[in-house]
């Protein structure tokens, strides 16, 4: 079987290959282990970020970070936690930052946070209901309200925004230049992470995978004599 390592290793050399279809000069993805774990992070090395160009000159950076363990299975890649941070070129603070914790308890695994300032949002925010630990810290904190503390959920475990999606909506909405095969090679990162994320999805809900093929004509049938695999309807309704 493929270790963790070599997966981890392999998914960096994908990184690159999609970043430097976006930012040519930027610099490799590396695979490390975590000290005092098991588990790899994913990461530049140096971590000088990803500068993208509008006509030419640097208008934004991105900073992105992966961090990968086993699978419940031991056998399967699966992100820990992960972090995309996209930057003004002339600034340290994050306009605004995607997130991932495969164990969040508290808040989406999967959520956006935006770093701007709105008075309508932080006005709502600030007289916000108790009923959740979170409302009710920001209501009893002196704080003003800061919208970056909000987390947009986007799609939980399987189906949250893969970096791809990222630096594609930075060139469509930013007007960010491109190169030769830049739309293409983001196409075949894309491509590459839904299969991935269709594979779990189908380990998550085998019930349903099977039910899927049979309606296309498929012969789906379980061999026994041990039990079917179960459905893990505690990863279908995380957040």
């Amino acid at each position: 079987s493929v270790t963790l390592e070599e997966q981890a290793t392999l998914f960096a050399q994908q990184l690159t290959k999609t970043v430097h279809a976006v930012s040519p000069e930027s610099e490799s993805f590396t695979a490390r282990t975590v000290a005092g774990s098991s588990r790899f992070s994913v990461r530049q090395e140096p971590n000088q970020g990803i500068a993208l160009n509008v006509q030419g000159e640097p208008h934004l950076l991105l900073k992105v970070s992966f961090e990968y363990t086993l699978d419940g299975a031991q056998e399967y890649m699966a992100i820990e936690k992960s972090t995309i941070k996209v930057f003004a070129a002339t600034s340290r603070q994050p306009i605004f930052r995607y997130e991932y914790e495969r164990n969040a308890a508290t808040v989406p695994a999967a959520h956006v946070h935006v770093h701007a300032h709105r008075d309508a949002f932080t006005y709502l925010m600030a007289r916000s209901g108790t009923r959740t630990p979170r409302a009710k810290r920001r209501v009893q904190s002196n704080e003003v309200p800061k919208l970056e503390d909000m987390h947009f959920a986007v799609g939980g475990h399987r189906f949250r925004p893969c970096l791809e999606d990222v630096l594609h909506m930075l060139i469509d909405e930013f007007g960010v230049d491109t190169h030769h095969g830049t739309i293409e090679a983001l196409d075949e990162g894309r491509i590459a992470w839904r299969r991935k994320q269709v594979r779990s999805v189908v380990r998550d809900d085998p019930e349903s995978a099977a039910d899927a093929l049979r309606s296309l004509g498929y012969d789906v049938r379980w061999p026994g004599p041990e039990p079917e695999p179960h459905v893990k309807w505690n990863r279908l309704k995380a957040r």
